[in-house]
């Protein structure tokens, strides 16, 4: 039985991101992770010299977790997608993307009242003063915003785009309207090799800091400490003076079952989407790099057309569904409506294909930001009440972020709270 500081459970960028600030703060930090590689969501995996991240992926610059990396000396490089030159999709017809002046001026997706009306909108998304009261759903935000429904689903498909959440009866609206609001202030990156390579740089960080990190070490049980005991698969124990699961929370509730009392565990809904990513020998329709969805929740993206994540003159593809919380669809089905996505992006696509990848419910989410329960400012808190020494972290915790930024805005906070604890 070892003894540390600090017993991380979990490797994703939230248990990295603990273990690296738990370090930084002088504790001594054993990370846990029960697959053979770290990373979780955000491992890249390489097939024919294509990089498949798990989806979708795009880095918010400035966030919470690109600040965590800059301060941790953490370098990723990426260019920033051209979105404002891509379209939209109605009724099966491309629009040009009204994210700029111009796109906004020349779309054919809005009326001219509409586009003005849209522009004001926009400034006002962007100021901040859109503010709609707690509790209130997206549905009924949008409805509040504009009385023309072609705007309203703009803004829908743009609040997809942003937060990944297609759950617009449930889902918070001020909560992923101030995700939008980043969206339209801050850049995003797409990195060159993936964001298997943000991981091995925070494994690096952990590493040089003086943190242990074990993969292939799975945590059955966690018992009520100080100090905290961890019981491993194979039966060997680890016992700390703090404790941080950085975990969904069906697992959180598992290794701890009176985390069923905690808010956002047992009443957790994940957002999902299907995944089609497609590694192309190069574009049948070079011009055509981005679509969004309007009228159907669907997603298309050339991301190696800003970052390094294709052989010289390929391409790699993104296309997605966003899915409803509980929606449950064919296998088959989703993959044709992909691939009609694709043809109507990219006519011609299958002639270019030399590899793929197919996540039918990949979880983007833990637990989306409901109206019911108060939208971020309803998630648990990084410290787990009545469990003296006991921290958590994930996108499902603490009041700040969203995706990869709350992971790594809880993440830190846990890790800097756990060391305090374990030290004082």
């Amino acid at each position: 039985m070892r003894m540390v500081d600090v017993v991380v459970v979990g490797g994703g960028i939230a248990g990295l991101v603990a273990a690296a600030f738990a370090s930084r703060a002088g504790a001594s930090v054993l990370l846990l992770e029960a697959s053979p590689a770290f990373g979780g969501r955000a491992s890249t995996r390489i097939v024919s010299g294509y990089h498949f991240n798990q989806g979708a992926h795009a880095l918010y610059r400035d966030g919470f977790l690109d600040k965590a990396l800059q301060d941790l000396g953490v370098d990723v490089t990426g260019r920033v997608p051209a979105l404002a030159e891509g379209f939209f999709v109605d009724d099966g017809k491309l629009h040009q993307a009204p994210f700029s002046a111009a796109g906004l001026a020349s779309t054919t997706l809005l009326s001219e009242a509409e586009k003005g009306e849209m522009a004001v909108l926009i400034r006002r998304l962007i100021q901040g003063s859109t503010e709609t009261p707690p509790g209130t759903s997206l549905n009924d935000a949008l409805a509040a915003l504009s009385p023309s429904s072609g705007i309203r689903s703009v803004l829908a498909a743009m609040v997809r785009l942003t937060s990944i959440v297609h759950a617009p009866m449930a889902a918070e609206g001020q909560a992923l309207l101030d995700q939008l609001r980043g969206g339209l202030t801050r850049k995003v990156l797409y990195l060159d090799g993936g964001w298997g390579t943000m991981i091995d740089g925070l494994r690096s960080a952990c590493v040089a800091l003086g943190a242990s990190l074990r993969s292939g070490s799975r945590v059955e049980w966690i018992e009520r400490g100080p100090p905290w005991c961890a019981t491993l698969a194979d039966g060997t124990a680890v016992t700390a003076r703090a404790v941080i699961l950085a975990v969904n929370p069906a697992q959180a509730t598992v290794l701890y079952p009176a985390l069923k009392n905690l808010r956002g565990t047992t009443d957790a809904v994940p957002a999902r989407v299907a995944c089609l990513d497609i590694g192309l020998a190069g574009l049948p329709q070079p011009d055509v790099r981005f679509a969004l969805g309007v009228d159907r929740p669907l997603y298309f993206s050339v991301h190696s057309a800003a970052a390094r994540l294709a052989p010289e003159g390929a391409a790699l593809v993104h296309t997605l569904r966003y899915l409803e919380p509980g929606e449950k669809l064919d296998r088959r089905r989703l993959i044709a409506e992909l691939e009609a996505f694709m043809d109507l992006a990219q006519p011609g696509w299958r002639e270019y294909e030399r590899a793929r990848q197919f996540l039918p419910a990949m979880p983007v989410i833990s637990s989306i930001p409901l109206a019911a329960t108060g939208g971020t400012n309803g998630r648990a808190d990084v410290v787990v009440q009545n469990a003296e020494g006991l921290f958590i972290s994930g996108d499902w915790v603490g009041p700040v972020g969203l995706l990869s930024d709350a992971a790594a805005a809880s993440g830190r906070s846990a890790g800097e709270a756990a060391a305090m604890f374990a030290r004082h």
